[in-house]
C-alpha cells in the first residue's frame, strides 16, 4: 500500500467527500499562539472554505479535542513562561489555575465551539478499531496517526493534514490532503 496524497492547492472538494482534520490543521486555522507560517494559515483556511461551500462533511472526535486543548495550553504555558522569566515552574503546580489559564481555557472553549460549528462529532469507533493495524503502524509513526488512518479505513475519511508522517509512511492508503510546500 501506498499512500494516496492530494495536493491542497489542486484538490477541489465535494459534497460526497468526508474529511478528517489532524490537530496541527486545527492548530494553523484556531490557534493565534502558533502564528507562525500564515502561508499554510492561509492554505488550510481556504479549504475548510471551500468543503464548507462544496456542502462536504467534517468528522471530528474528542480524541483531536483533547489534542487540541492540551497543545494550545501547553504552548499558551511556555510563552506564560517565557514573557515572566518563570523558568522553573510547572504546568500543572503553577500554572493551572493562574488568571492566564483561565483566559486561555475560556478561549479554547470558545474556539471549540466555533470548531464544533463547521463539524461532526463522530465517535473514535474504538470497539471496531483494528488494533493490531494500530500497533503495526506505531513501530513507524505516532499512536494517534496510527489510530486516525484505522478510522480513516472504516469510515472513508481523507484526512487534512500538515503532518509528514502520514505522507511518508507508506504503510496505508488513505487519502491524504496537505500542502507539499
Amino acid at each position: 500500500m501506498a499512500a494516496n496524497v492530494l495536493d491542497i492547492k489542486k484538490y477541489s472538494p465535494r459534497s460526497s467527500d468526508i474529511f478528517f482534520f489532524d490537530n496541527n490543521v486545527w492548530m494553523y486555522i484556531f490557534c493565534p499562539l502558533g502564528n507562525y507560517n500564515k502561508a499554510k494559515q492561509s492554505i488550510y483556511s481556504s479549504l475548510l472554505q471551500n468543503i464548507t461551500s462544496a456542502k462536504g462533511t467534517i468528522f471530528i472526535n474528542s480524541l483531536i479535542l483533547s489534542e487540541f486543548t492540551n497543545r494550545y495550553l501547553r504552548m499558551d504555558f511556555e510563552q506564560w513562561k517565557k514573557q515572566n522569566n518563570y523558568y522553573n515552574f510547572g504546568f500543572k503546580k503553577d500554572y493551572i489555575g493562574t488568571e492566564q489559564y483561565r483566559d486561555t481555557v475560556k478561549e479554547i472553549k470558545r474556539i471549540i465551539n466555533i470548531i464544533l460549528s463547521f463539524c461532526e462529532k463522530s465517535s473514535d469507533n474504538f470497539n471496531a478499531v483494528n488494533l493490531d493495524e494500530v500497533l503495526k503502524h506505531f513501530s513507524d509513526i505516532d499512536f494517534n496517526d496510527s489510530y486516525y488512518l484505522e478510522l480513516a479505513n472504516i469510515d472513508n475519511l481523507k484526512i487534512v493534514t500538515d503532518d509528514n508522517d502520514f505522507v511518508n509512511y507508506k504503510g496505508h492508503n488513505v487519502a491524504v490532503i496537505t500542502s507539499l510546500e
